[in-house]
């Protein structure tokens, strides 16, 4: 046909323009997204557009030098991407490439920065895993981030970046090496850090760096092993540190900063010693996933603190009103709060800061070292939500929405305590198949700040505000613990459930009222005079109803565990036949079962095994079941 050995047919395809040398170069300032920016830019596709094979996703292995003042907007992309433009290398050689408010850029394998990056408003930087940072970057990212304007009020934070240098990443720094008044954010100007104890609303603001403190790998009760930084001290990357405000505002008044600095990347590492805290935080230009976070420190308790500091107005340290919001896989609570019983108010009527599954941009936590070992930040970690949701910064002022992270469709039940002296306190417990009724690392978070009035679970004899259960049965039992400094009227409510079907009974157990308080009914109101209550109140599933024949069955029997002897002692004074006796855990699972009982009017009966806790004794005779609580020591 004339056409033989030919590949194509001529004259039936057009060959695409081809330009060399790559990377994709900038020729002028503009838009990302213009033609005109690029050299060769109306033959080749935009870096980072949607691919000609499938536009519902982009291409993500384009290399790019700017040398520009270049804004990145990705709001044009596929919605997949969320706003988030990858690119496999970047180097910004001169000039300011700008990603515009709320967007990101993710770079898979390398960056060079010796211009400008500016991260707009809760835009973010990613790295991926084993993507590098060139060394010898002689350029600077800004980033800013909200903290209270209040003089008196602590926030704990982080920094994104460390000290400008062509030699090495990942870098101490001091305050203002890093640390900007972002009052104007278009505008950044060096902080006045002062003496004395109170910042100052002036331009540029003051801050007093009395109050610019560590807490590094020290013991967890010792107040005194809190380090002052001021302005002059060094702080490591990953290392978080405190600041009070300067006085703009109240404690819900945001106060903006800036940071400016070479950007953090890559493995970062701290020293922990078992029973010690450190104060952390966020060392990335992104948000970090809390679940990657506690993946790969498998030696710290498995539970992140969060400061929220709400009230006081005072530098008294005896006067300071504020606790801990914590977040671990069964989930995030917020801090226990002061005049309010609205579980989604905090104290001055702000929104309750309840810590979500993605850690912002420079947000400060505690951990705790349940062993020797290293606190590791990785690039496996970084993720791009922005604040609101799933991601927040734990401070007094406003946040915004955000689109949040996988759908949670765990059952959560929110256990709320308010107190006579007004304390509010949320407990969270989630049913996870990965969790037991013992104390599971990652899913059990233990209090480790206790108020004037308080409410906890009590797993194996010690406290917890956050609870994972694999199951939850009608003979599942929560054993709840409280302290009131002064005699007065408490009460025990649900906050909130989530993913709980309609027909779970949920009642508070008084042990010594001998009640059943059906909680989706109405809240538990009770007195309590001063002191602590460990074994009184318990979280149940079900209620006894007791008709004659039950009241005949319970007047025949008498069982209960005697510590000393570790046996069940049965009374059974009218002599009627046991078929057996079978115990139950707190979640409802059968751990053991006795048969051939022999008909006496008093057994002991060995049970072996049984660690402390509560269990359900259930007996079964020739009349009828009934079921006994009982608390092994």
């Amino acid at each position: 046909n004339g056409n033989r050995g030919s590949l194509t047919e001529p004259n039936q395809f057009d060959l695409e323009y081809q330009s060399s040398p790559l990377p994709y170069r900038s020729t002028t300032n503009g838009n990302w997204d213009n033609n005109s920016t690029w050299l060769n830019g109306s033959e080749q596709y935009i870096p980072g557009s949607p691919s000609i094979v499938d536009p519902n996703i982009t291409v993500d292995w384009n290399i790019v030098e700017t040398s520009h003042d270049i804004t990145m907007n990705n709001t044009a992309l596929p919605a997949i991407n969320n706003d988030n433009r990858s690119v496999l290398a970047l180097e910004v050689t001169s000039n300011e490439l700008t990603v515009d408010t709320d967007n990101a850029l993710t770079v898979t394998h390398y960056l060079k920065v010796d211009g400008l990056m500016d991260l707009v408003g809760e835009s973010q930087l990613i790295q991926t895993q084993g993507s590098d940072l060139d060394v010898t970057s002689s350029g600077h990212l800004e980033r800013d981030q909200q903290g209270t304007a209040d003089l008196y009020t602590y926030n704990y934070w982080s920094s994104p970046v460390g000290l400008m240098n062509t030699s090495t990443n990942n870098t101490n720094f001091t305050m203002p090496d890093v640390f900007n008044d972002g009052t104007n954010p278009a505008a950044p100007q060096a902080i006045n850090f002062i003496s004395g104890y109170d910042g100052t609303n002036t331009s540029p603001i003051g801050i007093a760096d009395y109050w610019i403190y560590k807490f590094v790998n020290a013991p967890d009760d010792d107040y005194s092993s809190w380090q002052q930084v001021r302005s002059t001290g060094n702080i490591e990357p990953g290392e978080g540190f405190t600041l009070k405000g300067p006085g703009t505002g109240g404690i819900s008044t945001p106060q903006n900063y800036v940071f400016d600095g070479k950007p953090n990347n890559g493995d970062i590492s701290l020293n922990i010693n078992t029973g010690n805290d450190y104060l952390v935080g966020n060392p990335y230009p992104s948000a970090i996933d809390a679940h990657e976070f506690l993946n790969d420190n498998p030696l710290t308790g498995g539970t992140l603190y969060f400061w929220e500091h709400w009230g006081g107005g005072s530098h008294l340290l005896g006067e300071y009103q504020g606790g801990y919001a914590q977040y671990n896989y069964s989930g995030g609570t917020g801090a226990a709060s002061y005049g309010t019983n609205d579980p989604d108010v905090g104290t001055g009527g702000t929104p309750v800061k309840l810590p979500g599954q993605y850690i912002p941009v420079s947000q400060g936590f505690f951990v705790y070292g349940a062993s020797t070992g290293t606190i590791n930040f990785e690039n496996d970690q970084r993720v791009f939500v922005k604040e609101g949701g799933s991601s927040v910064f734990v401070r007094n002022g406003n946040t915004q929405s955000s689109r949040s992270g996988s759908e949670d469709t765990r059952m959560k039940f929110r256990i709320g305590f308010n107190s006579f002296n007004e304390i509010h306190r949320q407990l969270l417990l989630t049913v996870d198949e990965n969790a037991s009724a013992n104390v599971d690392w990652g899913y059990d978070g233990s209090i480790n700040e206790q108020q004037i009035d308080d409410m906890y679970w009590m797993i194996e004899d010690e406290k917890y505000v956050i609870q994972g259960t694999n199951v939850v049965t009608p003979e599942t039992v929560i054993p709840l613990g409280i302290h009131v400094r002064d005699d007065g009227m408490n009460t025990i409510t649900i906050d909130r459930l989530e993913n709980v079907p309609n027909d779970v009974d949920i009642y508070v157990l008084d042990e010594v009222n001998n009640t059943y308080q059906d909680l989706r009914q109405g809240d538990y109101n009770v007195f309590l005079t001063t002191g602590e209550y460990l074994d009184r109140f318990s979280i149940v599933f079900t209620t006894p109803t007791l008709g004659i024949e039950d009241e005949k069955l319970n007047d025949s029997f008498e069982v209960y565990y005697a510590n000393s002897s570790e046996s069940i002692v049965l009374l059974n004074p009218t002599l009627i036949n046991i078929d057996g006796i079978e115990i139950f855990n707190i979640l409802g699972q059968s751990i053991q079962t006795i048969e051939d009982i022999p008909t006496n009017s008093n057994n002991e009966i060995k049970a072996y095994s049984l660690s402390t806790g509560t269990y359900i004794i259930k007996l079964y005779s020739e009349i009828g079941t009934i079921s006994k609580k009982v608390l092994v020591k």
